[in-house]
């Protein structure tokens, strides 16, 4: 493995390890597309049985709240640790999810598995040497035709991509994270809605956007939602 994609592992892998607390809380845009309504929102909404893959579940927040809706939920993180920690997590629960090592461009899930994808602030995560692209090809592969996708994709005037290097792909080398987990590390983002449908089109289609700009505190996050059809 090369060397950065191995410093984000142990990054990521020590600040999980942190939280100890057994009650994580679900993302609010994740809750509001999967529950809630609204005019510019083309989603059909899971039912309970469908197969949907939680990519780069962290702490469980997400994987929790999609097992309470019932689904056949699965998921991907970047290390064993992060993996043994949120299914025991899940377990205390009382929840039950397949729970796999796995990156943004290395599902290892069979072709046409999944109903449904959430990936929460991670699909714009490369790999050292691959890109957005080859992320979203992965992402469309364990896809059914027709599944869907719901993401959320960076803005490129986020907190996280102060004094970042920008490079001819569109992805930014991270150099002030204020976590201090992706320094050196390359994120994409858009400006956009316009550029994010364009980038995304060979997979997706039916887009539905959403955006926020939030003031955390001094932490200045902002970011698109994303949800959209395999095409």
């Amino acid at each position: 493995m090369d060397d950065l994609n191995r410093k984000i592992d142990c990054s990521y892998e020590r600040y999980y390890a942190k939280n100890k607390a057994l009650k994580v809380y679900p993302t609010e845009f994740v809750v509001r597309t999967f529950l809630a309504n609204y005019p510019d929102l083309n989603f059909k909404k899971p039912v309970a049985g469908d197969r949907i893959l939680d990519v780069g579940f962290g702490d469980g927040r997400n994987t929790a709240f999609l097992c309470d809706q019932g689904l056949a939920v699965s998921g991907i993180e970047i290390t064993k640790a992060i993996v043994d920690q949120t299914s025991d997590r899940l377990a205390k629960l009382g929840h039950s999810a397949d729970l796999r090592v796995g990156r943004n461009s290395g599902i290892p899930f069979g072709s046409g598995y999944f109903d449904y994808i959430l990936a929460c602030h991670c699909c714009y995560y490369c790999d050292e040497g691959e890109s957005l692209s080859d992320n979203l090809a992965e992402y469309a592969r364990v896809l059914k035709k027709g599944g869907q996708l719901v993401a959320s994709v960076a803005c490129k005037t986020s907190y996280i991509f102060k004094d970042a290097v920008k490079l001819a792909d569109g992805s930014f080398v991270i150099s002030s994270d204020p976590y201090d987990n992706r320094n050196g590390y390359r994120l994409h983002a858009f400006s956009e809605t316009w550029e994010i449908e364009e980038y995304f089109s060979p997979w997706f289609s039916n887009f539905s956007f959403g955006f926020a700009d939030n003031n955390y505190y001094g932490i200045l996050e902002r970011v698109f939602w994303v949800v959209c059809r395999k095409i």
